[in-house]
């Protein structure tokens, strides 16, 4: 218990080394942009598409790749739903659906 106590106990000085004023300011730009993005309406498919990519990147990063399944089948749908053919040449609009996915 006393090994566990005095690690917690470093752990925590080490992390109070990195609250300096820039860290604070990064981490508060960060957080306007995230901000920003959130608000932000997509002009068209071609935004929303660059939108949607950038939070499957973060999510698929914070994830260590367990979800990569169900990540590339949420690329598909947003590909499928903001592009006018599918990679195949299936048209969305021609009642084409994304590979593995059925009506339900």
């Amino acid at each position: 218990m006393t090994q566990f106590k005095a690690a917690r106990c470093q752990l925590g000085e080490t992390a109070g080394e990195y609250e300096t004023e820039r860290f604070r300011s990064l981490e508060q730009t960060i957080e306007q942009l995230f901000q920003s993005i959130e608000r932000r309406v997509p002009r068209d498919a071609a935004e929303f598409r660059t939108i949607a990519a950038f939070y499957l990147d973060l999510l698929e990063d914070s994830d260590g790749g367990f979800n990569k399944r169900l990540h590339d089948c949420l690329r598909q749908l947003v590909d499928w739903h903001t592009t006018d053919r599918h990679p195949n040449g299936v048209g969305f609009a021609k009642g084409g659906r994304p590979q593995g996915m059925t009506e339900g």
